[in-house]
């Protein structure tokens, strides 16, 4: 039995959990909870915030702790935060608990791995498609920002994945509204050119819905009071499919695309509707070939701490 303690740390929240796997290699829930990033100054802080409400200390015997977290890992042990006004550097508690694998992951690294455990979490297709096998498979989500990753399969059947910042890429925009709206985005975020992570995620949508109607609301408030035919989730939903388009398109995700985060998790809405589907397949080229990928709704907001369990499991099969 292998004892993981999994740490998703978001713009938002930070998930805690504690898994245990099997002899025979099954995963399984234990317990869990969630704390609020910004309460913390520091992973430091975090990390004795939640040893507050469970300890995490060398005196237990976890096999591993693996964080999840939203930027680029450097050397496996620090990372600058998208979202989060502190770094992350492992190194420390690497040295406090010598006897534990201490894992830093992309936290959409830790979203492409519970995709590949899917039929352990609730999942929506929002089209079936049809999956080559041993192709690449796209990951997409929008929450405080916009995440990526993909998952390419090696010869030996080893699936690889491939970290991507694809949320801080430019963002097209198309005709009079769309370009109106663009300059109406850079004018209230002072961003030096529109991406991902201000238009697909939580605060895109408060800043679209604003343009639309001139009510400034968070996103809570918004998903509150639009429906499906609204044109917020219109505009949303076409930006959103946008995106997965374009990251489908670079990676060419021919073995499936899952939508995760927050935001259309809580609101599946968003995405599943025919302007999501007809954006997504809008390829003068490959039209034909983006209307067979499969597209799969993730419904699990612990999905991330699934994730990085599933890694860390992994890692310590691979030991």
């Amino acid at each position: 039995m292998k004892e993981i303690i999994a740490v998703d740390i978001g713009g938002t929240n930070s998930r805690f959990a504690h898994f245990k796997v099997t002899h025979a290699g099954e995963l399984s829930y234990v317990d869990g909870f969630w704390l609020k990033t910004r309460s913390a100054s520091s992973l430091e802080e975090l990390i004795e915030q939640a040893r507050q409400r469970r300890p995490i200390t060398k005196d237990n015997p976890w096999d591993a702790i693996v964080l999840a977290v939203p930027g680029p890992v450097k050397e496996k042990t620090y990372a600058k935060l998208a979202n989060v006004p502190w770094a992350v550097d492992v190194s420390g508690l690497r040295d406090r608990l010598p006897g534990t694998s201490v894992l830093l992951i992309n936290d959409f690294v830790a979203q492409a791995f519970a995709c590949l455990i899917k039929e352990d979490l609730e999942t929506r297709t929002i089209r079936a498609g049809m999956a080559e096998d041993g192709a690449n498979i796209a990951i997409i989500g929008a929450g405080t920002g916009l995440g990526h990753c993909a998952l390419a399969v090696t010869e030996l059947g080893i699936f690889l994945p491939l970290p991507s910042e694809a949320g801080h890429a430019a963002f097209p925009f198309y005709g009079r509204t769309e370009t109106d709206y663009r300059d109406y985005l850079l004018d209230r975020t002072q961003a030096e050119y529109p991406f991902g992570d201000i238009v697909v995620s939580g605060p895109g949508l408060a800043h679209l819905h604003s343009f639309l109607t001139g009510r400034v609301l968070t996103p809570a408030e918004v998903v509150a009071e639009i429906g499906p035919k609204s044109q917020t989730t219109v505009l949303f939903a076409r930006f959103y499919a946008r995106a997965a388009r374009n990251y489908a398109l670079t990676v060419l995700a021919v073995g499936g695309l899952f939508i995760t985060g927050g935001v259309a998790m809580r609101n599946p809405f968003l995405v599943a509707n025919e302007h999501f589907i007809r954006e997504f397949n809008d390829s003068p080229h490959f039209g034909p070939v983006l209307k067979n990928i499969p597209i799969t709704l993730m419904l699990n907001e612990d999905s991330g701490l699934w994730g990085a369990a599933h890694y860390a499991a992994v890692h310590l099969n691979a030991m």
